[in-house]
């Protein structure tokens, strides 16, 4: 994985505004998710690991959470702390973040485990978040989903249709089974892996992309409505809990 290379795509993008793709009822049905399975509490310390420009994270606010956002960006933690209200945000590896151990009650990454595209660095990432989480404190995570047919049709370099525009070379889908078990093997216990659809998208760089937003975010509600989003959503939600 080229770091410099994540940073320098994060970086450019920061600099026209902040990086947010995901529609605003995208945001909702992951916050919905989000509060079924993690159940915050006001107060508790949560961190945002990999936050881009903070679109997730200054979202979790309404929860009460006392949040910080890390990522490798220089110039996404810039733009994330400009906007910043009640959270702050610095800049950080999130394999290897400095920060105490058991220090947070909740960890999130929001669209971020797929960035790493070999299993041993996802571990490591995942290994990292335990260490700063408290026991008995969980993980939130979302990431494009190999099970989707839309996320495959778009983004597997088999796919007549896919493209690598708004992507960095890392990016790669990522499999239940594959979350699950590395969930474990950080030391996460009461591993949860499901699909969520309903997750639309306000722009994609792609210009024939853009031309279909409208007919896929139409099929995202639909597959959210329907018997086949925990196998079919375009995303894999992940939860854990530290034993403790």
């Amino acid at each position: 994985m080229d770091l410099d290379k994540e940073i320098a795509f994060f970086d450019r993008f920061a600099e026209q505004g902040e990086y947010d793709v995901l529609g605003e009822g995208a945001y909702e049905r992951l916050l919905s998710v989000f509060e079924e399975l993690v159940r915050p509490e006001r107060g508790e310390r949560g961190i945002d690991l990999g936050c881009g420009t903070g679109a997730f994270t200054k979202r979790l606010l309404r929860f009460g959470l006392d949040m910080t956002g890390m990522d490798i960006s220089p110039v996404s933690v810039e733009r994330a702390n400009d906007t910043a209200t009640a959270e702050r945000y610095v800049v950080g590896d999130i394999t290897k973040t400095g920060l105490p151990e058991a220090s947070f009650d909740i960890i999130c990454y929001s669209g971020v485990l797929h960035h790493f595209d070999e299993d041993a660095l996802r571990l490591e990432v995942l290994r990292e978040g335990c260490s700063i989480l408290k026991p008995g404190g969980r993980l939130f995570a979302f990431d494009p989903s190999a099970h989707s047919p839309s996320m495959w049709l778009y983004r597997d370099p088999r796919s007549p249709l896919y493209s690598d525009k708004g992507k960095t070379e890392n990016e790669v889908l990522l499999t239940r089974a594959g979350l699950e078990s590395q969930l474990g093997e950080a030391g996460f216990g009461r591993v949860r892996v499901r699909g969520v659809s309903g997750t639309t998208f306000s722009f994609v760089e792609s210009r024939f992309a853009r031309l279909i937003l409208p007919l896929y975010n139409l099929y995202e509600r639909a597959v959210q409505r329907s018997p086949f989003e925990n196998r079919l959503g375009t995303f894999l939600v992940s939860f854990a809990a530290k034993p403790g």
